[in-house]
């Protein structure tokens, strides 16, 4: 699962087409699953069709990805919001991630990608899932700013 979200949109799909052009080059049987945060789907596609395109022309001249695109499964947030809003109790989930796990997840962005992850390997029990964890972390700083009494008294 991935999460793309508004900041650095262009820096995440770019490591998206990277490893999804990888997968395509070594014929890997796998399912992407991105997760939209804050925009439509044709958007993301347009995103996704121009820079897979991008960096096939420069570094896979000769071979062409555009059968990768099938690959792909654009999912909705489980949890909706306005852009920038923190739900009640996600602040506490990521920091129950962190210190279970040693992953770091912001609340706005790879918290839902996290989500995501554990959605489809609780549905998937045979199937192996991983998390491309594509940013976020700037995101804490602020969140740390702004919900102080979530941060104060950190283990």
């Amino acid at each position: 699962a991935m999460s793309l979200g508004l900041g650095f949109v262009h820096q995440d799909l770019s490591k998206y087409s990277l490893c999804l052009s990888l997968i395509t080059l070594l014929r890997l049987p796998w399912e992407i699953n991105a997760v939209m945060l804050a925009d439509t789907l044709e958007n993301y596609k347009r995103h996704e069709e121009r820079l897979i395109a991008e960096f096939t022309r420069q570094f896979l001249a000769s071979i062409v990805c555009s059968s990768s695109l099938d690959m792909i499964k654009w999912v909705d947030r489980q949890r909706a919001r306005k852009f920038g809003k923190v739900l009640e109790g996600e602040v506490e989930t990521c920091r129950k991630i962190a210190q279970e796990t040693g992953v770091l997840v912001d609340p706005m962005y790879t918290l839902a990608a996290w989500e995501t992850a554990t959605k489809l390997v609780q549905e998937e029990k045979s199937s192996t899932v991983v998390m491309l964890h594509t940013g976020g972390t700037l995101g804490m700083f602020g969140l740390a700013q702004r919900y102080k009494s979530c941060f104060t008294n950190l283990k």
